[in-house]
């Protein structure tokens, strides 16, 4: 999975989690004093590559990922063999000066048709990885909510994100027991 991918949405994820005590109903909620921020930190690399979903969307998607590549190395193959005939005809001879013209114009496009397709398989293994994790973040960020609201934390931020800290509340073990990772 594509660590980039997973750190923009993380960022997005903890910097848009903010909790509102004022519109409280829960019984179990510790109310945060006005002007008073209770500010909490998850590692979410500790979290997201042991929930369930995480593994089973990876072990997928490498599945996924793979069948694509070797259908993709196949074309190419048959593209290079298609290339190699082409050009033992074109030394001995064979073709004419017009059918050489047509059998270039040939290969070019297969090539063409080839990076066409593997600018679209980028774009769908990218689309489906969205959509394989989506809802695993989704979990994520409702657990995460749920505990911050729980705790009256104001804010809950990615470890990873502090630039600084002394000392702070370190939720990490609380999300990991809610998503029931050991």
């Amino acid at each position: 999975m594509k660590l980039v991918s997973i750190t923009f949405l993380l960022t997005i994820l903890f910097l848009s989690v903010s909790c509102n005590n004022k519109n409280s109903s829960d019984k179990n909620d510790k109310p945060v004093p006005t002007g008073t921020l209770k500010i909490a930190y998850v590692d979410a690399e500790q979290i997201i590559p042991n929930m369930p979903e995480y593994k089973a969307a990876k072990e997928t998607f490498e599945k996924l990922k793979t069948e694509m590549q070797a259908q993709m190395e196949s074309e190419q193959q048959k593209a290079q063999q298609y290339y190699a005939v082409v050009m033992q005809k074109v030394q001995q001879g064979v073709l004419a000066p017009a059918q050489q013209k047509l059998e270039e114009d040939k290969l070019m496009k297969m090539q063409e048709e080839l990076q066409r397709k593997a600018m679209k398989m980028e774009e769908d293994m990218i689309a489906k990885e969205q959509e394989m994790t989506k809802p695993m973040y989704d979990k994520f960020n409702e657990v995460l909510k749920e505990i911050a609201k729980k705790e009256g934390y104001s804010y809950v931020f990615d470890k990873k994100m502090m630039l600084y800290s002394e000392g702070g509340i370190d939720a990490t073990d609380q999300l990991k027991e809610k998503l029931g990772i050991k």
